[in-house]
């Protein structure tokens, strides 16, 4: 799993973007009923035989083995000898349960390979071994100089401080400061030859003995490790006491372009293969990754083997993916997650995002973390869906011994960026995952274990498993079973209708009467399409129930099949059209970005004409707004040097890194340039604060030019999503 720091782009982007693109599904759960749908013996069936002991068993090999690891603190990365070897393991269980063209699916990522490393202080007795980023590492004999610690690795923490061709010792905060990458950067640009690193919080809480890793969203331009909060004491004691001399050596094999990962893919044929629905998890990890991602490995084998067991026989072939490469895949984007999964359905089956009903991801599907009810994720089209295999179908099962007391909720929530979901989203393949409970705040599970060797088996619970085992086959084959698939385009409509602010749009010079006409429009010719799915549905019940002829249930399912085709490209359409990337993680309407800065940067003008800089009691000064800027990603500015936050800046944008930014491609819009102002009045701060007299006609001249430019933006933007409306409604009429 992907987890990044952006606590302040969510604070930043919450007003605009709360509604956007979040499913909704109805109220609560009901009280269930005995199933009366036609699938509903497979579904008792496959439950009867699901078996959580056998996902633990995988899970538990895929974690702890040796053979299947690369180093002593248990990692498997992007194109390492151990991730082969996992892959090996995996086809080979896949062949052992019967599955069907069992195949190793190669695909081209960045090699990574981490295989030991050391940090000594000449004098002690210090040997401490850290962990890595996705950075080269040294030569055998490392790098032996002076380790200078820099605080907090801001800029402002390297002033008088000598750090050239020394080691950098920084306390990193990539929950609420900034992600690995600017501290890195800022470190290189003060010409230091390498960087350690250690938790202050936000990540790695669980205890001071944790040492935390993450993608690097960089280039590589030096070597950067990460330690526990507890060694870093011990290097601070020997600093103190005058030892500061260290050799650091890592060996870390890094081949841009030179990786292969593999995709281990086994099927449970269906009747015809002329589509397939995906069950997925992602097997490389970090310091052993128990849950994140082993059991989910665990739970798709898992799902395949009670389908095995059952003797279940799909209508669409049932296809079970382990992808390689998600938590790191590529050097110098960051958007460098979620690669193998990118590969797999761009390159290596393109064919599959015509074919896809539906893809079902895990992610940390065994673990409890205090939640009372059980939610289901996916794309806001599915959510009706949810809401009848809940309310209505009779095929969900309660929680097993009632580890969710709510139950199973029919209101579902909307996908992130954090997991292989994305990829093949964005290449139109509607998706689902699991949710992992309530596993924010500093208590909660993220926070303290992810990625650290406290994601272990003791985290490990066997009714989560089941009840997600039980759940999400349930949830495979009423998609199987279901000749056209339930995919509501009118909750695409929803959060265009959400998205528009006409005020805003009308003082851009955009057409907010035509955006409005053009959803009403689209919103009328979906219905029309939810029309024809209920009926091909019901024709189809009625058929089997009945016991009409299996002539007359085989024209309804190709019916169905005709229908899902032309369902699956409209939802391509609304993911190439209409859906954006903010700062790699929220998920938007693409005019969003636009008028979330538009209406950020007028206030923050209002406060500058009103003198109002920073307003600590009401944070409605110009320096309490600016860091919002462009997703939140103007906060860098606030504490790291402007070289530094321009590198992230490039990495970010596809006009800038082209080729490199995988599934956020076509999905950004051109940032805000407004840093020059925000840093201008971040030095007219301390220049108050100095008793100094400020004006700020420079910057209010900035940000008004930016608003023209974001306003142009929004309205070109709208255009192309009013165009885009118009088609996909005729395309769907026409039906």
């Amino acid at each position: 799993m992907k987890q990044r720091w952006r606590k302040l782009t969510y604070l930043a982007v919450a007003a605009a973007l709360i509604f956007a693109l979040t499913a909704c599904g109805g109220s609560e759960q009901s009280e269930k009923t005995e199933s009366q749908l036609s699938m509903a013996s497979s579904v008792e069936k496959y439950v009867e035989k699901v078996d959580q002991e056998y996902a633990y068993g995988i899970a538990k090999t895929l974690a702890y083995d040796e053979t299947y690891l690369s180093n002593k603190l248990g990692w498997r990365t992007s194109g390492s000898d151990a991730e082969h070897k996992a892959a090996d393991y995996l086809a080979g269980e896949m062949g052992n349960l019967g599955l069907e063209d069992v195949e190793k699916v190669p695909v081209t990522v960045d090699k990574w390979q981490f295989n030991d490393a050391s940090l000594t202080i000449e004098g002690t007795d210090i040997d401490i071994m850290p962990a890595s980023y996705a950075t080269n590492g040294t030569d055998k004999d490392g790098i032996t100089a002076e380790i200078v610690d820099v605080g907090g690795g801001t800029a402002a923490e390297y002033t008088d401080k000598d750090v050239k061709g020394k080691i950098a010792l920084a306390g990193v905060d990539q929950w609420n400061v900034a992600w690995i990458n600017e501290y890195m950067n800022e470190a290189a640009l003060h010409g230091a030859a390498a960087i350690v690193t250690y938790d202050t919080g936000g990540y790695a809480t669980y205890s001071d003995d944790m040492i935390n890793m993450q993608d690097l969203c960089a280039e590589d331009v030096m070597p950067c490790v990460s330690i526990s909060k507890n060694q870093y004491k011990e290097l601070a004691k020997a600093i103190k006491g005058g030892k500061a001399k260290a050799t650091l050596k890592v060996d870390n094999v890094m081949e841009p372009d030179k990786g292969t990962s593999y995709n281990v893919v086994g099927k449970i044929k269906g009747k015809s293969s002329d589509q397939q629905i995906v069950v997925s998890g992602h097997y490389d990890v970090f310091f052993n990754g128990f849950q994140d991602d082993s059991c989910a490995i665990g739970l798709a084998l898992a799902m395949a083997k009670g389908m095995k067991d059952s003797e279940y026989t799909p209508e669409n072939d049932i296809v079970f993916v382990a992808h390689g490469s998600e938590e790191w895949g590529a050097i110098g984007s960051q958007f460098d997650w979620t690669t193998g999964a990118w590969e797999m359905i761009n390159n290596a089956h393109p064919e599959w995002a015509e074919k896809t009903l539906a893809m079902i991801n895990f992610e940390l599907p065994a673990l409890y973390d205090d939640a009372k009810q059980m939610q289901i994720s996916c794309v806001p089209e599915f959510a009706p869906l949810v809401k009848d295999l809940v309310e209505t179908s009779g095929l969900v099962a309660d929680p097993v011994n009632d580890i969710y007391p709510k139950g199973i909720s029919s209101k579902t929530l909307g996908c992130s960026t954090m997991e292989d979901g994305v990829s093949y989203r964005a290449s139109g393949v509607p998706t689902f995952i699991n949710v992992l409970g309530s596993q924010d705040g500093e208590k909660g599970w993220m926070q303290q274990r992810y990625h650290t060797v406290a994601d272990d088996e003791d985290t490990y619970n066997a009714d989560v498993m089941t009840t997600n085992l039980n759940t999400y086959g349930a949830l495979a084959i009423y998609l199987d079973q279901t000749p056209a698939l339930q995919l509501d385009l009118t909750k695409t409509c929803d959060d265009l209708d959400k998205a528009l602010n006409e005020d805003i749009a009308t003082a851009a010079g955009a057409d907010a009467a035509a955006y409005k006409q053009a959803a009403t429009e689209l919103r009328t010719a979906a219905e029309g399409l939810n029309a024809k799915i209920k009926d091909i549905n019901d024709r189809y019940e009625k058929a089997v129930v009945d016991g009409g002829s299996q002539e007359d249930v085989n024209a309804i399912r190709a019916e169905g099949k005709a229908l899902n085709q032309e369902t699956l490209k409209a939802f391509k359409a609304v993911q190439d059209d209409f859906i954006g990337i903010i700062d790699t993680s929220v998920v938007a309407v693409k005019h969003l970005a636009y008028q979330n800065n538009i209406q950020v940067i007028s206030a923050i003008n209002a406060a500058l004409e009103e003198n109002n800089l920073f307003d600590e009691k009401e944070e409605t000064g110009a320096l309490d707004l600016a860091w919002q800027i462009n997703g939140g990603s103007e906060s860098s500015y606030y504490t790291f040097s402007p070289q530094t936050c321009q590198e992230s800046r490039r990495t970010l944008q596809e006009a800038t890194n082209k080729g490199n930014i995988f599934w956020g491609t076509g999905k950004g819009t051109q940032l805000a340039d407004t840093y020059k102002a925000t840093t201008s009045l971040l030095q007219k701060a301390a220049a108050l604060e100095a008793g100094e007299k400020v004006t700020y006609d420079d910057e209010i001249a900035i940000y008004g030019k930016a608003v023209k430019q974001q306003q142009k933006g929004l309205k070109d933007t709208m255009a192309a999503e009013i165009k885009a409306m118009k088609a996909l409604a005729q395309r769907i009429s026409a039906l």
